[in-house]
């Protein structure tokens, strides 16, 4: 883990005996969420929540959560899938915009804390870093939503912290982004004899969930609020993250990877994303909070797991 972590034990008093609600609780971030305070905190309840056990977008839902009274709720529940929010705006709008209200809401009758992770994709494509008071210009109906859900919390709910993330994988066999997908696709083209594969190269930073998870309770136990970017150091195009991910699972000789114009994949994409976006963690440096690592040691450590090697028996 990165040689800060050892340092913030002592912190993590802060939330012990405190009850956490987690929304999207089947989803990459939320397990990571869920892992993180098993891993730090002592004699807290957790209710790591799903779908068909919180419907964040029907206020009835929240009915049943009466006796939860939680101190902190973290929102990681949306509809993620750019391509579907595109399709199906009314979707989107109520799974991600209206399902924030009704947890602030619940939030204001439990005085909870809320922590909502944003998603890189509020910011159009930039050659510069872009920091917290860049200016988002979404891009997508998926962008739009989650930005006027994080404007809804500035505007209405003060106990609120909100962090900008990098693009994330983690979760192994329930990571739907980028790495999850690529990975079980390279499987399947080793299999099939398949020995090259085409990516094009946009400019982003994997960032592991685990390392997000842990930075944001990081900014909850020391009592932050407002606006933080969070996000791996350096960055890398789709390209030269595949050419690691085959090197790290040591399958150079059994497949070649060729690099080709994002333009000719943004074509198949019916969500228009920014072809090449970088944050800087500026807030998190200048308070002395960012634990983020290069996503090259993190994603070195994530494709360690034995899920990994076993899609390649």
């Amino acid at each position: 883990m990165n040689k800060f972590f050892h340092k913030d034990s002592k912190i993590f008093y802060n939330l012990n005996n405190k009850r956490f609600l987690i929304t999207g609780g089947s989803g990459m971030l939320a397990n990571s969420f869920l892992r993180q305070l098993k891993k730090y905190t002592k004699n807290v309840k957790i209710y790591c929540l799903n779908k068909s056990k919180l419907d964040v977008s029907k206020k009835a839902c929240f009915n049943r959560l009466k006796s939860v009274k939680p101190d902190y709720i973290i929102h990681c529940a949306a509809l993620v899938n750019a391509d579907i929010c595109e399709k199906k705006s009314k979707l989107a709008k109520k799974n991600i915009f209206d399902g924030t209200k009704n947890i602030i809401e619940f939030a204001k009758i439990n005085k909870s804390k809320v922590f909502y992770p944003q998603s890189f994709l509020i910011y159009k494509s930039s050659n510069k870093k872009v920091n917290e008071n860049t200016l988002p210009k979404p891009l997508s109906i998926y962008g739009k939503y989650k930005l006027k859900s994080e404007q809804l919390l500035l505007k209405s709910y003060k106990n609120s912290l909100i962090v900008r993330m990098g693009g994330f994988f983690g979760g192994e066999k329930i990571d739907k982004n980028f790495v999850g997908k690529i990975t079980r696709h390279i499987s399947n083209l080793i299999k099939s004899g398949t020995k090259e594969l085409k990516i094009g190269d946009r400019i982003w930073q994997p960032t592991y969930t685990e390392d997000l998870a842990y930075n944001s309770l990081v900014l909850l136990a020391n009592k932050k609020y407002g606006l933080y970017n969070m996000a791996s150091l350096g960055s890398c195009s789709f390209f030269e993250l595949t050419k690691k991910i085959v090197e790290y699972l040591n399958l150079s000789k059994k497949i070649k990877i060729k690099k080709i114009s994002t333009k000719i994949l943004d074509k198949k994409e019916f969500s228009k994303r920014p072809s090449r976006l970088v944050m800087d963690n500026r807030r998190l440096i200048r308070e002395g909070l960012n634990r983020q690592r290069n996503w090259k040691l993190s994603l070195r450590e994530y494709l360690s797991q034995k899920y990994f090697r076993s899609l390649y028996k």
